[in-house]
């Protein structure tokens, strides 16, 4: 049955099976319910492997384009390699997201944590952990990628960068042309103060406001992210899910998510610019 809510709605950040975890669903699974719900389309993302290919697969099974893939640049593709950032966008990967679990802002608080893995993935030392920028400016090699990413009209995600790091990150990206897709800037890896936000989409750079966010960080609420698409616009952000853990469905997540930010005060007309127009133009679709 189509949900009103998520008619045409595109979720840029949903996990699934196989993963190294359990997951709520597979591919598969995913597709037929956003199908179902009337969604235009899923961005399935791994932090481990990359999705484009495997997301063809089942949008052929079905006879339709739901599924979108892309490829996280931890360490199972070589961090920051741009044969594999190359390979994925050849193979038509939406978005390229820079290290989650291996950036040197989530490793290193993952550490200092006692924390040896994240989602079934080893967590490097110090000596492996990959930073995208220093002293204000991209890496040599994170700007290849930026680059790559411009020549195939694709989507840069900031994946867990610092915000020192996302800061370069969407300078470089605004440089080359690249948009670029501020990944939940509220999470307790990230947490961007408001004024910071505000000053990178008026850069350019699009905020994904994700359900998971809200659930997994302290002091982080609906509320504030209302408060936040209300002085951001919606045209500079988006609703995103990041579900897909054994007990988070997806689909249904992001309708009850799209409900909740517009009962915390953000209008139906803005809830729903960010749950279609916003995201689609991020992919380019």
């Amino acid at each position: 049955m189509t949900d009103d809510v998520l008619y045409g709605a595109i979720d840029c950040h949903v996990h699934t099976a196989p993963d190294l975890v359990e997951r709520y669903q597979t591919d598969l699974a995913l597709a037929r319910e956003a199908i179902q719900a009337g969604m235009r389309g899923v961005v399935v993302k791994s932090h481990v492997l990359p999705t484009v290919g495997r997301v063809d697969q089942v949008n052929e099974a079905l006879g339709a384009t739901v599924l979108h893939g892309g490829v996280a640049l931890n360490g199972t593709v070589g961090g920051l390699n741009p044969d594999a950032v190359e390979t994925a966008l050849e193979l038509g990967a939406r978005i390229v997201w820079l290290p989650t679990a291996w950036a040197a802002n989530h490793a290193s608080q993952a550490r200092a944590a006692g924390r040896s893995r994240f989602v079934g993935q080893r967590v490097p030392g110090s000596d492996e952990e990959i930073r995208v920028a220093r002293d204000g400016e991209v890496t040599e090699a994170t700007q290849r990628v930026v680059n790559l990413v411009a020549e195939h009209d694709a989507t840069l995600g900031t994946g867990h960068a610092s915000p020192e790091e996302i800061d370069a990150v969407v300078e470089a990206c605004d440089a080359a042309g690249v948009r670029c897709l501020v990944n939940h800037p509220c999470f307790r890896l990230v947490d961007l103060p408001l004024e910071r936000q505000v000053a990178l989409a008026e850069r350019g750079a699009v905020m994904e406001y994700c359900a998971y966010a809200v659930e997994s960080t302290p002091d982080h609420s609906v509320d504030r992210l209302a408060r936040a698409v209300n002085r951001i616009g919606p045209e500079r952000c988006l609703l995103a899910t990041d579900y897909g853990q054994a007990e988070n469905a997806a689909v249904s997540g992001l309708a009850t998510f799209a409900r909740e930010v517009q009962e915390a005060g953000v209008p139906r007309e803005a809830v729903r610019t960010m749950l279609t127009e916003t995201p689609a133009r991020v992919l380019g679709l």
